[in-house]
């Protein structure tokens, strides 16, 4: 398929004699272009809802019940699939919003509204992993097994901020993680919304 900016191009600089590609055509092809990156969105969070299901019957019960922590670890569990479901629905509901759109302006706008509550999806997400994190070094901290083998003449203010740097290492991983994943669509998303702006200046 050709490039979206030589049709505009072509479509601009083209002579009567040669094929004409008109505003309406490249509008079909952005909103084709945006319909399948939305779909692939909805997908991406269905295969992170199970993900969500399945690790944790690899993860093992002794550890949970070590730290004490297995009402806040059903507690998690629930908010995190809960997140989960209620942004497949928004996500589902997006795609099918920018299927049945015939005007560029309500494309556009529904191009918008779904790179943000991508943003949204990421930033509850990190959040709620950060909560988790710090709680869990903190259960962790006050358990015999870490008291034991802490040496008396150990720097606690220097322990603690190696802890928090290794949980925001971790934290920054997710983050490039989602950066990958969503990044690249919402990329091109963006350069979607940024064509059909043109569209709508030349028009």
């Amino acid at each position: 398929m050709m490039a979206i900016d030589n049709l505009k191009d072509i479509w601009k600089n083209q002579e009567a004699s040669k094929i004409q590609f008109s505003e309406t055509d490249i509008y079909k092809m952005i909103h084709q272009k945006s319909t399948s990156i939305v779909k692939w969105i909805f997908y991406i969070s269905i295969i992170e809802f199970i993900l969500l299901i399945v690790i944790p019957i690899f993860l093992k019960d002794n550890a949970i019940d070590e730290l004490h922590i297995a009402t806040f670890y059903k507690v998690t569990n629930i908010i995190s699939y809960a997140v989960t479901v209620i942004f497949i629905f928004i996500f589902y509901r997006n795609y099918k919003a920018i299927c049945v759109q015939d005007t560029s302006k309500k494309l556009m706008t529904d191009i918008f509204k779904t790179r943000q509550t991508v943003k949204y999806y990421v930033a509850i997400q990190l959040i709620i992993g950060a909560i988790t994190s710090v709680f869990l070094l903190y259960r962790l901290s006050h358990t015999d097994v870490f008291t034991e083998n802490i040496p008396n003449n150990v720097n606690y203010g220097l322990l603690w901020i190696i802890y928090v740097g290794a949980i925001l290492i971790v934290l920054l991983m997710v983050w490039l993680f989602y950066k990958l994943i969503y990044g690249l669509l919402l990329k091109k998303l963006k350069n979607n919304y940024q064509e059909l702006l043109k569209n709508e200046y030349y028009s």
